[in-house]
Parts: structure tokens; C-alpha cells; sequence
């Protein structure tokens, strides 16, 4: 999955991703993970299973020219509920998916209690998402990911440019399209100088 997507927006992310024991894991496959997009399923990252919710869920589609299409979807805060839905693709390199970022390019798209938000208030926020993302742009950006069959974690290693970054890589579940999840507001409630005001 991921994208430039999930990486993306791990770039933004607010939160640390949980541990992850490397003991049984195992490195998954380009066919694999092109039946997962064949499958149209859901990445959902960092999982919690007390709250079955995630910091940002990625529906992976493939393609006719068989890249994959990601659909990402975050909660930036609960009240009133303000989501941001980004879309982008990545190619399958080897077994790895790779992207050039570029955030000028990269579709947003925001809502407020499930209506198109304010012109203003989308153009802040996608200023607000693109200088956080300044650091990448034309990059490549290269995710491999690797999956403990006895727990269906997966985790995955990034590169930029060739380079490994630790601290863009999160933990997934997948889970079928029917399934459903919850997210988690990327401003706590109770932290006003975080929200955003529309």
C-alpha cells in the first residue's frame, strides 16, 4: 500500500508508531501486494484494537496501467469534525513501491461534518499540508513492507532517495473494504491550541 500516500502522510503525523517485534515477520511480494489492491482492501494504520481505530486509513486500488491509486483518509479533529482525504499513486518497483513526491501535484481534499469545507479553510490547510511536506518534494520515496502472518501486522521500512527513515514508518492491519474502522482525531480534544478553527 502506501503511498506516497501513507508516507505522506506518516510525514504529518502527529503520533509514534507502536513497537513492533521483528521475529516472525516476512517480506511480502509484489504479487501480493498487487492482489491486495486487486482486492481493493483497507490499510489501516497504527491500529488499535481496544478502539479498532487508525491514525489514517488507505483504500489501494490497482490501476489499468498498474501502478496503485491510494485514497488516505485523516481525522484532523473531532468537533467540529474535520477530515482530509488525499490522493496519490505509486509504482511497483521490484517489491518495493516507490513515488516521486510532489506535493503540488498531490490531490486534498477537505471536509466539515461531511460537507466541502470552506474555500478558505481548504487552501490554508493544503498550504499547511505541503510546506510540512516541503523536505520530500522530489524525492523518492520506497516502502517495502513486511508481514507477521501470525499476528497479520505489517510493518515497513522507507527510504528516501535512498536513504532509510525510521521516522516516517508506522505498522498496518488490513482489513476488507466491508469492515468498519474508526479514526483517531490527530488533535486531542482537549488541546484548543491544536484545533483548527473553520
Amino acid at each position: 500500500m502506501a503511498r506516497g500516500l501513507t508516507s505522506l502522510i506518516a510525514a504529518v503525523s502527529v503520533l509514534a508508531a507502536p513497537a513492533f517485534s521483528q521475529a516472525a515477520e516476512r517480506k511480502m511480494t509484489a504479487e501480493e501486494l498487487r492482489d491486495i489492491a486487486r482486492r481493493e482492501m483497507l490499510w489501516c494504520e497504527n491500529y488499535v484494537a481496544e478502539t479498532n481505530d487508525c491514525d489514517v486509513i488507505t483504500l489501494v486500488r490497482l490501476v489499468p496501467d498498474g501502478r496503485l491509486a491510494e485514497t488516505s483518509t485523516l481525522l484532523l479533529q473531532e468537533d467540529p469534525r474535520l477530515q482530509v482525504f488525499i490522493g496519490d499513486h505509486d509504482r511497483i518497483d521490484g517489491d518495493r513501491l516507490c513515488s516521486t513526491i510532489e506535493s503540488a501535484r498531490t490531490a486534498f481534499a477537505f471536509t466539515v461534518e461531511g460537507q466541502p469545507a470552506p474555500t478558505a479553510t481548504a487552501i490554508g490547510l493544503r498550504l499547511l499540508f505541503m510546506a510540512q511536506l516541503a523536505e520530500l518534494d522530489g524525492k523518492t520515496l520506497c516502502q517495502t513492507f513486511f508481514r507477521d502472518d501470525a499476528t497479520g501486522v505489517v510493518r515497513e521500512e522507507i527510504t528516501v532517495d535512498g536513504e532509510r527513515r525510521t521516522d516516517l514508518e508506522s505498522t498496518y492491519v488490513l482489513r476488507e473494504g466491508s469492515e468498519r474502522l474508526n479514526l483517531r482525531p490527530q488533535a486531542p480534544p482537549d488541546d484548543a491550541s491544536a484545533r483548527i478553527q473553520i
